[in-house]
Parts: C-alpha cells; structure tokens; sequence
C-alpha cells in the first residue's frame, strides 16, 4: 500500500491498526495536505456488522462539525475495500496522556470541558457514541481534542428527544475487556450500568463513561475492575468505587462531587446533559484560575501589594501579610514529596524508664504509616541494611546510624525523636533530617502532663510533623487516627507489639509469638496484636489459630487506622473466612490506597497460587520484591512458584539472591530443601537438613519433607520415624495443629500405600491432636480413601458447615472426598461428576503442606475403574508434567503406577512396562512388604 495513489491520495505510510480497520498517513495531491486513510482490514472476522460500524462511523461523525471531533472529508472504496478519510493528526491519545499517573488538575479541566463540549454538540444531533474510553479521545500537540471512532454511536430519531437503543446482550470479551465488532455495546471497564444489563440506552450512558475517564484521569486507574468480564459488571452495578480524593488527596472537592455524580449508578440521579458537566468544569476551572491570578498579581506587582497595604485595616494588613508569607513558603517546595523515603530511629530515652524504649518509634511508624504520602523504610530492609554495615539485625537505631541507614538505602530524611522528663512531666520532640546534608527538614515539640498522655502527645507532635513536610491538610485530615486507637493505649502492650515485630524480622516468624501474646494479655481488644498473631500462625501452618485471631481483629477493627483495617479485613477474609475473591478485592483496594506497599500485593500472589495460576505470581511477587526486597518470605514465596513451573533454574537463582542478602525465612529453607530433591542434588537437601536443626519452626518442616522424600521411595518404615520427629519437634514448640498435620499427611500416605488399617489411625489422631481445616480435609481424604464411609462423611458436613464460604474447601477438597467416597461406593461416574468442581483449581495450592493435584489423581482413579485407559493416562500424566509442582510427595511415583495400569488398559504393552520400570526402579529400595509394591510387581509379571 505503501507508495500507492488512491483516489487523488498518496499513500505515505502505516501509523496504525486495530481490529477493524488500518490507518496510514497520506497525501491529499489537490490540496496539498496530510491526511488519515482509515481502510476497512481484510480480516475474515471483519463481517456485515463490522461493515455496517465503519459506515456508521463515517455517517455521524461527517454530520458532526465540531472542533473536539475528528473530521471525516470524503468516504471511498478502492479494490472493493473501504476507506474513511479523516483529518491527520499529531499527537498522542488521552491513554497516551495518562499511562497510570493522575492529570494535573490544570490539563485535567482543559481537556474535560472539551470533551464534555463534544460530547454536548454530538447529543445535540441526536448522536450518542457508546464507547467513551481515553484510546478514543486524542490530544494533538497543541493540547485541541479530538473524540474519535463513532463505529459503536446510535442515532436517534431527535435531536433533542432522546431515545434509548435496543438492548443488546453482553457477551464474552478478552482478557483485556475489549468489545469484539458487534457483539458489544462499548468497553466493559467504561460501560453505564444500563449498558451492563442490556437495556436501552441514551444520552446519559456516554456521562457515565465520561466519569469513569475523568476518574482515570484525576487519579490514574480505572474505578471499576476486576479480573474477570464479570467481576467488573458487578463493581459496575453494586460497588463504589474508592473515593478519588483517597487515591489524590490534592484533589479540590468540586472536582470529586463532579466525578461523583457523573458516576451515578442511577442514571436519574447522574448529569442530564454533557452541557451540564461542561458548565460545572468551566466554573471550577474558572475558580481556579482566579485563584492563580490572585497569586501571580501578588508576586508580579511588589509596589502595589505595598500601596494598598498601607489603606486597609492594621488587621487585614497582618492577615495579607500572613497570605504572603504562606505564599512564599508554598513556592520554595514541600521538605519531601511522595517520591522520598524516611527512616525512623529509635527514639533517646533520658527518662530511664524503658517502657518507652521501642513502644514510641512504633507509635510514630503508625501514625506516619498511614498516610499515602510518606514512604517509610520497612523493619525488614532496615535489619538488612545494618547486616551491610556490620551490625545486627535488630540493633538499636541511634540517630548516627539511622543517618548511615538513611544514606545507603536512598532515602531522603530520617527522624529523630526524643523524650525526657520536665519534673513530672515529660517532653517529646521530633525532628526531621536531610540525611545527605543533616539540615532539619521540620521540627516539633509537646509536652505531656502524665506517662499516660504520651501517646496522646506524640500523636500530636508526629501530626505537625506531617503537615510540615509537605503533606496536604486534606490528607492529614482523612488519614489521621490517633495512635492511641490505632494500636492501644497501653505503652506496655505497645512495647510487647514492637518488641515482636522487631524478633519476627531478626529471629523469625516462632520467636515473636510470645511478644504478640504479651501484648493480647496487656490489652485484650488490641486489633493490630491480633492481626500479628494471626499472621505469624498462618506462616507456621498452624491455620486454626491463625483464623481464630483473623476473626478476633476483625472484630476489633473499628478504630484502627485505615492501613490496618485493610490489613486485617483483607486477612480475616483470605484465611478467616478463606473467601479468596472478597480477599482480592480488599487487595486491590488496600493496593490502589497504598500502592507502595508489598504486603496486598505479595497476597494477592499468594491467591495467585492458591487457585493454581503460577504464572500470574510470579509476576506479583516480581513486583512485590521490587517494593521490598529485603523480606524473605517474598524469596521464597517465587521460588516456590518458579519451581512449580518447572523453572527450577530461576528457583535457584532466587534462592541464591535470598542467600547473598542473608534473608531468613522458614519458607526459604523447607521449599529450598524440594528444590534439591527435584534436582537431585543430595548435598543440598543434607545441607537444608543440617541448616534447620534445633531451629523452633524450621527443623519441623524439614524433617516432615525428609519423611516425604522417604515414602517417595518406598520406604515407609523411615518416613514413619521421620514424622513421628518432626511432630515432636513441634509440639516442643507448642504447634499442635502443625504436629496434627504431619499426622494427617501420614495418613494419606499410608493409605495410598496400601496400609488402609494404619491411615485410619493416624487420621483419626489426628484429628484428636488438632482439628483445623487442614488437617480435617486431609484426614477426610484420607477416611474416604480406606474406606471409612462414615468418618469420611462426618468430617465432609464438618467442613461444609464450618467453612461455607471458602473457595478451596467448596471448590477443592469437598468435590475431593465426595469423590474419594463415590469410588468407594464404585460409582466412579459419579466421582467424575463431583470432580467436576474442582477443575478448575485442580492445580492449585489448597494448603501449605505439600499435598496436591488431589481432584487429578482421583479422576485418574476414576477412569482406571471405568476400564478407560486413554482418559486414565491423560490424568496420571500431569503428574509427570507438573513435576516440579508435585515435588516429593508420593503420589508423583505412584502415579507411574498408574499410567501403566492405563497403559496396561489401552493394550498398549512397550509403554505399559516401561511405566512398570519406571516405578519399580524409583522403589527398588522400598520396604519390601508395601501392599502396593507387591500389586506392582505382579502386574509387571504378567505382562513379561
């Protein structure tokens, strides 16, 4: 095409395409002029529909003569293709303006009002567009808009009477919520919710859009979304989305009542007309720059700001010049900007009383935590960085270290805080620093009456410090609990709560449970210590207990500041409630509020892998690693999701990045210790072995694997000895529930073994030593799979009562041992039925001992006993192409069993007895008496 005449147009060259039509720049020869030719594509999907949106394209907007529309001069057909030629234009799209990053409120203004000046001239002849979305809004380099691509407009019988379209249903869309031709009404994320539910649409439904683009544009994301088509139809219809002043806390609060009522779900209640947005920019726009002007004169004209001090009033004179003095403050810049770090010392203690030590540096990371603006050096990255500088972790941050810490993590200032007595009274100051030159940044100084005021005073002085910074009024406003409701008002249960931060990041996650228990007997309705508890559990596989104080901080969390209660909502319903998609949504929020935080962005890989989507973790934990990379369990958290890809290359090297940066975590080791065994790397699982005895949390997980690696190879006599270590090496340390579920692992590999007797025992005790979810659904397994049809059963309604609302046990393990019981019944179709279910998490991670691909092996089972050999085969196989997902539990060498009793099936004898061999060879140490062993050897007999 390139080089070609059309018409009286030659062609020049290609500057882009979509899914409906191509567009090149070219040479209008008789007027000497560029122009855009927008050619229909030959792509076969382009059908009558696609045909008809180009014409309707061309028909409104060449009706349309608009300075914020694109302008269509001639319409054509060159080799039976149709092509539009439109203005050429320079620039880039309003996406292009955007990219992630909120407007400034100046460019912001200009472009709305000429959007919604468009928008007003198009409804006016009876034009309504359908598809208002930044990719169809250009910026030229002069900053003139220009809306395109009508191809989805409606145009209705009046101009002024506005008639609403057919209803249209909704369809499947990509995975980027982008319309396919004549199938949808318009662009998920940007859709009206009667667009949504098919119904008939007017003038209105472009307003809404609208909002969503000018939210976009206030704060830099989308008000609606979701992972799914579906997910983002019910943001549309029945949430809120967060408050754009939360996400921009400059923004004026016109500017949000604007966006607010533009985004009216009702569309009763939304603007009636595009001309009534227009006016309420305009008038905002207008306040603006009188603002600016006002500013501008004042600094302009010194004389006359002088001359008319002299005739007003003395106190409207010191009112002016307060004005100004403001005014000059506010041009020499804020201390730090949203883009600056801070670390924050230890405060000096001269009192002598060491219930302040540690407790008033946490009370100030609350208060300043919470705000969007400040970006505080984590505990993490502070320990790692006093590694660097040949300290400890956890060692005291005086001001001259915290200085070398400031310096060498590229921060911008760190504080210093202060307290001492005055009499009977004690005075409190802080102190802001520029760590490259020392110069105080911001200084402030309280004094409180009593040691029960303290808190209270240092809520005080960390505010003012705030305020003096560089953050605005409005966001200290919105994000400014006292420390005393956000944490407790005991100094004593805050020193405990500090003191088991600071272990769990120097000494790990076992460590600091005694201090966050500490900190529950000071003060019973502390949410944050609950929350912490909580999190530790869970990290320790003792998941009942981490519920039941998720449950408790929820319950607690009314006065905590709005970071916590994030925190602990996103918590309580991820391992609470096990409610994993309200979990992602609280997520996302906490994310879109915080985006420098790791935590909801590590979990929502965590959730990630959960519902077995490896890939996507991996790319969050990526991310997560890039906010903070000095927090081991992030280490190990991608590697484990590299290795169940079967990129044990890229796990490894994780795992050396976790060893140069001296990381610590109970994940790092145990996951490590598979990793090893996968590679066949001997040395190494020794070293893992060796590197976690005698450590509480850690030598536990090692020894539970080991046994794995033991019935991996048959020799169930060892892997018996080894667990029955490692659940005295946790109940040493009190975690009965994590001893109870290397009880019930047990269990399961007996029973697969063929010692039906013995798994039932072991999964009844179980269930005696500590019945959490877990540990009921493995022993449930476990029951149904040795054929105890009623305790099976039991523990299933257990579950299913307890748990009604958890993704992985109504999604996974009941459609598990419902199946498991149906083949104990011999009714393998309905086994395959109820599989069903779980398919689509069947490559999930259900718990965080290393048991899975549960629904896999079942259905496996399943087709075995309906002499399918072909469907048998295909299941078995995953085991094989999962490797490094399966890892070293037994079922990855039994299921080379099965696939030669599939083989063996199918007729299909050279790769039945390679199957054979494959096992025999992997057990060819095995206990000699294993039950299956002995099945396998006979079957392999037969076929010689």
């Amino acid at each position: 095409m390139i080089g070609k005449t059309i018409s009286r147009y030659r062609v020049v060259e290609k500057v882009g395409g979509g899914g409906m039509g191509v567009v090149y720049k070219a040479e209008d020869q008789q007027l000497r002029r560029h122009v855009a030719l927008k050619f229909l594509s030959e792509d076969p999907a382009n059908d009558s529909t696609t045909l008809e949106r180009f014409k309707r394209e061309a028909q409104c907007a060449s009706t349309l003569d608009h300075p914020n529309i694109c302008t269509i001069f001639e319409v054509g057909e060159h080799s039976g293709q149709q092509f539009l030629v439109m203005q050429f234009l320079e620039g880039k799209t309003l996406q292009g303006h955007i990219q992630g990053r909120p407007l400034t409120i100046e460019l912001l203004l200009d472009l709305g009002i000429q959007i919604t000046d468009a928008l007003d001239a198009a409804h006016t002849q009876g034009i309504i567009h359908r598809d208002i979305k930044p990719t169809n809004i250009f910026v030229t380099e002069r900053g003139q808009v220009k809306m395109l691509d009508f191809g989805l407009a409606k145009v209705v019988q009046s101009k002024r009477q506005v008639v609403g379209a057919n209803s249209t249903a909704v369809t499947v869309v990509d995975e980027k919520y982008l319309t396919s031709a004549g199938r949808m009404l318009g662009t998920v994320a940007y859709m009206s919710p009667e667009q949504v539910r098919g119904k008939e649409v007017d003038a209105r439904t472009d307003l809404f859009s609208f909002g969503v683009v000018l939210y976009e544009m206030t704060t830099g994301i989308l008000p609606f979304r979701g992972e799914s088509s579906g997910a983002i139809f019910d943001a549309i219809l029945n949430r809120a989305p967060v408050a754009p002043a939360r996400l921009n806390p400059d923004l004026p609060s016109e500017l949000e009542n604007i966006i607010n009522k533009a985004l009216e779900k009702d569309r009763k209640l939304r603007y009636q007309s595009a001309a009534d947005i227009h006016a309420d920019l305009q008038r905002l726009k207008r306040d603006s720059d009188s603002a600016r002007t006002t500013v501008g004169r004042a600094k302009r004209d010194p004389q006359t700001a002088r001359q008319f001090r002299w005739i007003v009033p003395a106190s409207a004179a010191i009112l002016a010049l307060l004005l100004i003095g403001w005014l000059f403050s506010f041009r020499k810049g804020r201390a730090l900007t949203e883009k600056d770090t801070i670390v924050i010392s230890d405060f000096v203690n001269t009192t002598r009383e060491e219930v302040f030590d540690d407790t008033l540096r946490q009370g100030l990371s609350v208060q300043l935590g919470q705000s969007p603006f400040f970006s505080l050096i984590s505990d993490s990255k502070v320990n790692q960085t006093l590694k660097l500088m040949g300290h400890s972790a956890g060692d005291r941050l005086t001001p001259e270290i915290t200085r070398e810490v400031c310096q060498r993590t590229g921060s911008k200032a760190y504080l210093s805080g202060s307290i001492a007595n005055l009499g009977s009274q004690y005075v409190i100051g802080l102190k802001a620093l520029n760590c490259s030159t020392g110069d105080v940044l911001a200084e402030a100084q309280e004094q409180a009456e009593s040691k029960e005021a303290v808190l209270r005073v240092l809520d005080i002085a960390a505010v003012d410090m705030r305020s003096k910074l560089g953050e605005s009024l409005s966001s200290v406003q919105k994000h400014a609990t006292p420390v005393e409701e956000a944490t407790t008002s005991s100094l004593e249960a805050l020193k405990a709560y500090s003191l088991g931060r600071k272990v769990k990041y120097s000494r790990g996650e076992a460590a600091a449970l005694p201090f966050y228990k500490r900190a529950i007997e000071l003060d019973p309705k502390f949410a944050l210590a609950y929350a912490g508890l909580a999190n530790t559990y869970q990290n320790l596989t003792e998941v009942g207990l981490a519920a039941e104080h998720a449950r408790k901080a929820y319950e607690l969390r009314q006065k905590v500041s709005e970071r916590e209660r994030f925190y602990i909502e996103a918590f309580y319903y991820h391992y609470g409630r096990g409610e994993l998609e309200k979990a992602a949504q609280t997520y996302e929020l906490w994310q879109q509020t915080y985006p420098r935080d790791f935590v909801p962005i590590g979990n929502l890989g965590v959730i990630s892998a959960n519902l077995g989507h490896y890939e996507k973790a991996v790319d969050v934990f990526r991310d997560a690693l890039g906010l903070e990379p000095n927090y081991g369990v992030l280490y190990s958290n991608l590697a484990y999701n590299y290795t169940a890809l079967n990129q044990l290359d890229e796990a490894e090297a994780v795992y050396r990045q976790a060893e140069e940066r001296k990381m610590k975590s109970e994940g790092l080791v145990s996951d490590r210790y598979v990793l090893a065994f996968l590679k066949g790397d001997a040395a190494q699982m020794a070293e893992c072995l060796s590197a976690a005895t005698g450590k509480p949390g850690v030598e536990d997980l090692l020894l539970a694997s080991q046994a794995d690696t033991q019935a991996w190879y048959g020799k169930l006599k060892s892997a018996r000895d080894l667990t029955r270590q490692a659940m005295d090496s946790a109940l040493r340390n009190d975690a009965k529930e994590t001893a109870a579920s290397y009880q019930a692992e047990a269990a399961l590999r007996e029973v697969e073994s063929g010692y039906g007797d013995r798994g039932r025992a072991e999964a009844n005790a179980a269930l005696k030593l500590g019945a959490n979810r877990d540990v009921r659904a493995i022993a449930g397994l476990a029951l149904a799979r040795s054929g105890d049809i009623a305790g099976a059963e039991k523990l299933a309604a257990e579950l299913d009562k307890m748990f009604p609302l958890d993704t992985l046990v109504q999604g996974y393990w009941l459609p598990s041992i419902r199946a498991a019981l149906a083949l104990d019944r011999k009714d393998p179709n309905r086994a395959l039925d109820l599989l069903k279910q779980a398919s689509a998490i069947e490559l999930g991670t259900p718990t965080n001992i290393s048991i899975y691909l549960c629904p896999v092996y079942l259905r496996g089972e399943a087709y075995l006993a309906l002499h399918d050999g072909d469907r048998a085969a295909t299941e078995f196989q995953k085991f094989l192409d999962h490797w490094g997902l399966v890892g070293n539990f037994p079922w990855g060498a039994l299921a080379r069993l099965g696939l030669a009793r599939s083989y063996t099936m199918q007729g299909d004898t050279v790769k039945a007895k390679a199957s054979y061999k494959d096992f025999l060879t992997i057990w060819k140490d095995a206990d000699p008496d294993v039950p299956v062993l002995r099945q396998a050897r006979e079957e392999y007999a037969k076929l010689q």
